[in-house]
């Protein structure tokens, strides 16, 4: 029981700093912008930018703290939505693209064949996390989303790898827990990965890091449908 609660405190505490944190620049940046004695307008638009970004972490904290709440509540399957991966995985690359950075490569490699596996939706946001995580420690070279399906074990598998700054090897299994992460100053709230778990897990499927890529790599492994 006493685990238990050091566990729930520490998950509260973990949830409130990363709500604190956007929140507090948001509020602080607004009061600057709005601050009439302040006449630099190419500051304030920096200001209403970074204002914007925090929002955007922030929605996204409060909307994976709502799905990781219901997939923890239930061990139900997912609900079976065929949709086509190949589409999925080209969508996902195109919004990483619009916040592309000047030293990385973004590449697919994606078989010719039409794929569909369950729930599109959950399916985008695992591929989404994964992306944006290799996209944040990848400041030169590479990150390359695969697809690849094995007929005669019929799994697919899903692969981004990257040439960041990579997870130590005993930091393998801690990534994929609640409010993990590695840079305590990086951006992002540390349910990324968790929450992928959670749902790869309702679709069949694995994911890990594969200690056999040197390079910096998370991927799934996925049962196709």
């Amino acid at each position: 029981l006493v685990g238990s609660e050091m566990c729930i405190r520490d998950s509260i505490n973990s949830m409130c700093h990363e709500i604190r944190t956007p929140l507090n620049a948001i509020v602080g940046f607004s009061g600057i912008i709005t601050d009439m004695t302040i006449e630099d307008e190419k500051a304030k638009k920096e200001y209403y930018t970074l204002i914007t970004a925090n929002a955007e972490i922030l929605a996204s904290l409060i909307d994976h703290l709502l799905i990781v709440a219901n997939l923890d509540s239930s061990d139900a399957s997912l609900p079976c939505e065929p949709a086509n991966v190949s589409n999925v995985c080209r969508q996902e690359m195109g919004k990483l693209e619009q916040w592309a950075k000047p030293g990385v490569t973004y590449r697919m490699e994606l078989p010719e064949d039409e794929i569909s596996v369950s729930n599109e939706q959950y399916l985008s946001l695992v591929i989404e996390n994964l992306l944006n995580n290799a996209n944040k420690f990848t400041d030169t070279g590479t990150i390359t989303l695969k697809m690849r399906l094995d007929k005669t074990q019929g799994t697919l598998r899903i692969e981004v790898a990257d040439t960041g700054c990579g997870i130590p090897s005993e930091k393998r299994e801690e990534v994929f827990q609640r409010f993990t992460k590695l840079d305590e100053f990086a951006q992002g709230n540390g349910l990324g990965l968790y929450l992928s778990r959670l749902i790869i897990k309702r679709l069949s499927g694995n994911i890990f890091v594969d200690s056999s890529y040197t390079e910096a790599v998370s991927y799934t492994h996925l049962r196709a449908h």
